[in-house]
This record gives structure tokens, sequence and C-alpha cells, in this order.
């Protein structure tokens, strides 16, 4: 015990077992470092031996069949050889369409369906549990760039909304987007409300020729379904399909192909006839009923003035409900005329007045008086003023107010007096003035009927070119 303690000169070192222990705890920790990486390091192994071997406990076929389709997939490199030819085929199944009258487009609502086989994108069904049908979304595999060359925006080039599409074993790729296509649509206001218009639509692929990417119509079906809404404003009438390729004289080989799809719309007219139709009978028959009212009426310039007014709002109407168009519609013509009409109809009636109601000494002249008051006169309706104007002639006792004539009308007035003394006007009934007087209201009345005739043909042949 004493040989291990040592001493050496007045200081004392006694024996080291601390160190030891230390010593040996420093190995443990060691040993168990090095054990717990190595069982680390074989945990890690296995589990990369079951990653590459088979797949995770959570892993489906889908998951593995996508992981092998596109794990070196580019989506934005058509998928074939630059030698072969990818052929799109295109159809569509319109269940809506409108026209905007103001921006001179047409809005087509469809689902379209694209069909194309992508050769990077098949496999073997019996290798993935016969999964033999894949879903993915359009951003995950290329897409031929279809572009709506008529397009009414600017802002970008896609019609096509995001849908999932269909992937077959085959590589078969079947894309149904509920798409709209806003097109530029050559209008024509012509007949409106009762016009026919006809529109198109024409999509081609903006980046590829026809060597690359050939448009076609489906094999099997229909190029374009129509269920329209019978409440829509247009009806369908006729929709046509037109597949169109362009060759140049620099690029032979490489034809430009285009598909069209024009469709012919007819207005539902139904409402705009109740709202227009109406007013515009109302309108030429009281323009023709004011020249059966009496020469001197004070109604008739009243009249004239009202229906010019009702006219002219129409025509505001118009300017802001019908967009300009190369030619102008009828209707707007056939309101424009009746205004014109309405305007003549203020002059002659205030002609016809100022003719009427003015004390002439001159008699009418002969030749006239000898037609008006033979069978033109009686053609004319001008019975009733004749035999008045013979009973003057003949000194026989009748009164002018029993046909409906003023006194005012028959006699001058007086510049002094309003109203002439009884005396007086009985003989001026018996003057030749009073009888010249009533020979210038059988030449008015005779210009009335002749003006309404007139009238009658103007707007029998308005209404004629406006329903033709």
């Amino acid at each position: 015990m004493i040989s291990r303690y040592s001493f050496s000169g007045l200081g004392t070192s006694w024996p080291s077992v601390g160190d030891n222990v230390s010593e040996m705890y420093c190995r443990v920790l060691e040993n168990a470092c090095a054990l717990l990486g190595f069982i680390y390091l074989s945990i890690s192994g296995i589990e990369s031996a079951e990653a590459v071997g088979k797949p995770i406990w959570n892993a489906t076929w889908t998951d593995q069949l996508k992981r092998d389709l596109f794990l070196h997939y580019d989506k934005y490199a058509r998928p074939a050889q630059h030698y072969n030819v990818t052929t799109v085929q295109f159809g569509m199944k319109v269940y809506h369409i409108s026209i905007n009258e103001f921006k001179s487009a047409v809005d087509v609502r469809a689902y379209v369906k694209m069909m194309w086989t992508d050769d990077k994108l098949k496999w073997n069904a019996s290798n993935y549990g016969e999964l033999d049908h894949l879903q993915v979304g359009n951003h995950e595999i290329w897409q031929p760039d279809i572009t709506l060359l008529n397009s009414v925006g600017t802002s970008s080039i896609e019609p096509f909304s995001d849908a999932p599409c269909h992937i077959l074993q085959t590589g078969l790729v079947i894309c149904t987007p509920p798409t709209q296509f806003l097109a530029i649509c050559d209008l024509d206001f012509h007949l409106w409300p009762y016009d026919t218009q006809t529109c198109s639509i024409e999509i081609a692929s903006w980046a590829y020729t026809g060597s690359q990417i050939e448009l076609k119509f489906p094999v099997h079906g229909e190029a374009a379904e129509i269920e329209m809404a019978q409440h829509s404003e247009w009806t369908l009438i006729r929709a046509t399909k037109l597949r169109k390729v362009t060759t140049y004289q620099c690029c032979v080989d490489q034809p430009l192909i285009r598909l069209r799809f024009n469709f012919t719309l007819k207005r539902n007219s139904t409402l705009y006839a109740s709202v227009f139709g109406a007013p515009t009978v109302f309108i030429v028959f009281m323009n023709l009923a004011i020249f059966w009212l009496s020469p001197q009426s004070r109604e008739r310039p009243i009249l004239c003035s009202l229906l010019a007014l009702i006219i002219s709002l129409f025509l505001v109407y118009f300017t802001h409900f019908i967009p300009s168009s190369p030619r102008t519609p009828l209707i707007v013509s056939f309101y424009t005329g009746c205004l014109h009409q309405v305007t003549i109809s203020l002059i002659i009636s205030v002609a016809v007045k100022v003719l009427s109601r003015r004390p002439y000494c001159r008699p009418l002249p002969r030749v006239v008086k000898k037609i008006l008051m033979g069978q033109i006169g009686k053609y004319l309706g001008l019975c009733d003023l004749v035999h008045l104007l013979q009973s003057q002639r003949s000194g026989a006792d009748e009164d002018p107010r029993d046909i409906g004539f003023s006194e005012s009308s028959l006699y001058p007035s007086n510049p002094l007096s309003n109203e002439p003394d009884n005396e007086d006007k009985e003989n001026m009934i018996s003057s030749s003035s009073a009888t010249a007087q009533l020979e210038w209201i059988l030449a008015a009345t005779a210009v009335d009927r002749i003006s309404f005739l007139i009238f009658c043909f103007v707007f029998s042949v308005m209404g004629m070119t406006y329903m033709c």
C-alpha cells in the first residue's frame, strides 16, 4: 500500500484514482457514440433499400404512374418527333350565343372537346394494377396552342379555362374545357329589329404549321352541337363548319390550317314589334287624320307639333339604342320620313288655314272651280261644299254651320270689331264676297284631300319598304 504513494521533497503526489475513472468514462462514451452511429447508418440503409425496391406505405398505383410518366416530362415540347405530325381533333357543344351590338362582337359559350395522341404518355396497364385511365391537370401536360384568330380581346390569347384532362394508356389525351369565344362580327342593322346576323369564330394553331399540328374536325359526331336556351334573344337558324388550308409560295410544305364555325342568328323581335309597332301605326293614322279636319281648325297645327315631338323622341331613343351601322336602319329611315311628312303636314295646315280664313274679293279661277265642282270634286269628297256653293249661287237659305263651317271662316273680319253686326252678316252672305270666300274654302279642302291621297301612297311605299 505504501508503494503506491511517493514523496518528492515537500510536495506529496497522491494516487491518480480520479484520472483513471475519467478515462474510463470517455472510452465508454466513445463506444456508445460509435454504436449509435452504426445503428443510424444501418437504419438509413434499410429505408433507402425499401424506397428503391417497393413503394412506401401510402403510395398508390396512380402516384407511381404519374411519377414514372412525368419524371422527365417536358410540357413545353411537342410530344412527337419533329418529322411526325400531331393530329388534333377539335369539336364543341354550344349552349349559348349572344351578340354585343356596341362592341360588334359575338359571344359563344361552349364545351370544347380536343383529342390528340401524346407519345410520351403511354404505359402498360398490367404494370400498374390494370390502371388504364389517368386524370391530370391541364397545366401538367402539353396542349396545342389553339387560338381564336378573330378575338376581340388582346390581353390573352388563351380562350380555354382550366379543366382536367383525361389520358388513356394508348396516349390518347381528351380535354373538354368550358370555353368563351368573344369574336369580332360584322353586324348589319339595316333591318333592325327584324335583322339576321351571320357571325363566325376562326381558330388555328398560333405557333405550329400544318406539318406539325394538323387540325381536324371530329371523325365521329358533329363538329358543333347546338343546345341553346329557348328564352335567348337570338335564335340559331343555321350552323356550318369550314376547314381552310392555306399555302404560300415560300413555304409550300408548311400549310396554315384554320377551322371556321359560322353561325346564322335571327333576333327574336316579338317585344320590339309591340314596343315600336303600335306607336308607328298611331303616328301614321294621326298624320293622315289631320287632312280630314276642317281647314280653319285651330287644332291642326297643335296636333302636327305633338306628332313631331313624339317622332323626335323616338329618333333620340334610336341613337342611344342602335349602334352605328354602314347602312341606316330602315326603322330610323321610316321615322325620319314620318318626321318629314309631319313637317309637310304642318306647312299644308298653315297654308290651307290662311287660304280658307282670308277674305277674297276675287273669285276662284273658273277652270279650277269647274274641275272641283265636277266629278273630281265628288271623288275628293267635296259634295257638301259643292252643294253649299250651289245654294249660295241660287240664293237658297242654307246655313253653312250645318256642314261644320263657322261664321268667322266665311265672313271677313272687321279690323275695328271682332264681331260684325247681324245685319252686316246677312248682307255678306248674299254678297259675291261670301261666295268667293266659300270657293276658296272649297279649294283649301281639295288641297287637303289631295294631300291625304299623296300621303297614303307615300306611307304605303315606306311601309312596304320597311316590311320587305
